[in-house]
């Protein structure tokens, strides 16, 4: 699980584009200069020696420098580089050939040395190279003493000379190339630290996700195997029935959503950080839903001797168009926090109303409250409060801001000044829409009354699962640990549907989608693939499979419901 993307898509591009512009102002900067120090030489060394072979190279190879410039333009900045480095070269050897033992070419060698390091970045290259250019100064020194190339006649004076002007030019070439190697090298040292530093906030902040997301399970997982483990041991074994109170049931349902918040949380951060978290409005019964879901909450605030007072305005509106998804997401989040950070036997107040057309939402604990100088740090992930060692905002309150003000509003926190604690407000635009038609929204098991469906599964307990869920539909369940077992069963049963699951030992669920569709004798029937993964990802890669529908678990019956009616039924 990535918590702190160590280099999000949009910050690559950023700084890849960055990086790229960095490196077309250096190149350009350096084929300007050695233009005018080929043309400035050019006509110097022609003035000194009256050569036009001298002369008109000199003035192409400053032509040749300045074409770099539409290279870096049009092409890759890697190829005005690498261009420039062979003209420099050329020039080298061109020049120590015509103009013999004066050229001194050998003062150049550190300048094509460092050139070499700046320009190819893989070492095979660079070996290559760097051996070639040794080796063609080498064979420019042999001429010189076995005299095959026989190099312009020059006076005394002039020779004189232009020693000195070579090595000014060699002076100048080689601290220039020096200059760019050092900054280049101390660049890249920063850049590594900047890595090294990203890398260790990364761990840390990956140490610190397992360490809070594995306590924010524990509490609701907790309660669960307490409830579990009580009937399990007072149970009569004689007997094949348990009698389970409503109460306990109750909580092991909450306790359970409680445990799904945590993870849909951590799956909504990763998805903030990629970049991928988009708005998906659609119409809803707005104050009844908001009613219910407080109501729902009351029953985790009684664990804690706590009581949500409810007090919402009369300007409520029935209906609104909004994203109740990321809505449910931060109402969610302000009412868990509220219950983990209120004192025990306390009244957490929640409060709802319009104004100037937007919702104004807000939940007031009666815990310790914030200091001021961790107000605005409490939205950044995993902070500690109230002095707690084992209690911590997780990622519920950063999200919520996020979808807050993706949604066009914002999230706050004050002081309860009414009994100390915190007052977290959500402001956000909400468009009011009349009611819509009527939906027939009833679900009706007898539609599904007789129906054969196969489970594919290698996990027993997702068996158990699908089974209580399929038969309280009055659906016949078959049941198989693999795929090929799967591919079995459904020939000699012929059911009505198959839910496989996605990952599975041996062969995928995508992998045996194919086989099925292959086999003529089952093709036609619909395939769900159900996973654990509820990524946009995976969804994407289940549309392009050819699956007929997709369910992220833990399943709730009334989607599998629907997915059943619509594939089976209503087909």
């Amino acid at each position: 699980m990535n918590i702190t993307n160590l280099l999000p898509r949009t910050s690559q591009n950023a700084e890849a584009v960055e990086a790229t512009e960095r490196i077309i102002k250096i190149v350009n900067s350096l084929a300007i200069g050695a233009s005018l120090l080929a043309f400035v030489l050019g006509c110097l060394l022609y003035y000194m020696t009256g050569y036009k072979s001298i002369l008109y190279p000199a003035m192409v190879e400053s032509a040749l420098f300045l074409s770099i410039l539409l290279i870096t333009r049009h092409s890759r900045p890697e190829y005005g580089q690498q261009f420039m480095f062979f003209l420099h070269s050329l020039s080298i050897w061109y020049f120590g050939i015509v103009l013999g033992p004066p050229a001194q070419i050998y003062l150049f060698a550190p300048f094509l040395a460092f050139c070499v390091f700046l320009v190819f970045h893989r070492p095979l290259a660079q070996v290559i190279v760097l051996t070639s250019s040794a080796g063609m100064l080498l064979l420019i020194e042999m001429n010189y003493r076995q005299g095959l190339i026989t190099p312009l006649l020059l006076e005394k004076g002039t020779e004189a000379a232009l020693r000195w002007v070579v090595i000014a030019a060699a002076t100048f070439l080689n601290g220039t190339a020096l200059y760019y190697f050092t900054r280049e090298s101390r660049f890249q040292n920063k850049q590594l630290q900047l890595l090294v530093n990203q890398l260790d906030k990364t761990n840390q902040a990956m140490r610190i996700y397992v360490r809070e997301t594995t306590h924010e399970i524990r509490s609701p997982l907790n309660v669960v195997n307490s409830i579990l483990q009580n009937y399990i041991e007072t149970a009569d074994r004689g007997k094949r029935t348990v009698q389970v109170g409503i109460a306990h049931l109750e909580a092991v349902h909450f306790a359970c959503q409680d445990m799904q918040l945590v993870m849909s949380n951590a799956l909504g951060w990763s998805k903030i950080e990629a970049g991928k978290d988009e708005i998906s409005k659609s119409p809803f019964l707005f104050t009844d839903w908001m009613l219910q879901l407080c109501d729902t909450y009351e029953y985790l605030a009684k664990r804690r001797s706590v009581h949500i007072n409810i007090a919402f305005s009369d300007n409520l509106p029935e209906y609104i168009l909004a994203d109740k998804s990321k809505l449910r997401t931060i109402i969610v989040n302000l009412l868990s926090n509220a219950i983990k950070f209120t004192t025990f036997r306390s009244i957490i107040t929640v409060k709802a109303a319009m104004k100037n057309n937007q919702l104004v939402f807000s939940v007031t604990d009666q815990g310790a409250g914030i200091s001021a100088e961790k107000k605005e740090h409490i939205f950044d992930p995993y902070v500690s409060e109230l002095g707690q060692q084992t209690e911590s905002s997780g990622l519920g309150l950063p999200i919520a801001r996020h979808m807050a003000r993706m949604m066009g509003g914002d999230l706050f926190v004050s002081d309860n000044a009414d009994g100390g604690g915190s007052i977290f407000t959500l402001r956000m635009p909400v468009e009011t829409i009349p009611p819509p038609p009527t939906a027939n929204t009833i679900i009706d098991y007898s539609l599904l009354r007789g129906l054969k469906v196969l489970v594919v599964d290698d996990d027993h307990l997702n068996h158990l699962a699908f089974s209580l869920a399929l038969k309280r539909m009055g659906i016949e369940v078959i049941l198989a640990d693999s795929g090929p077992q799967g591919i079995t069963k459904a020939r000699l049963h012929e059911p009505d549907a198959i839910l496989m699951d996605m990952i599975m030992p041996h062969v995928s669920g995508i992998e045996m989608l194919a086989q099925f569709k292959a086999d003529r004798t089952l093709r036609q029937i619909p395939f769900i693939l159900v996973s654990g993964n509820c990524y946009s990802e995976v969804r994407e890669e289940v549309i392009a499979s050819g699956a007929d529908g997709f369910l992220s678990k833990p399943v709730n019956i009334e989607q599998l419901y629907n997915i059943l009616k619509e594939l089976i039924v209503m087909a």
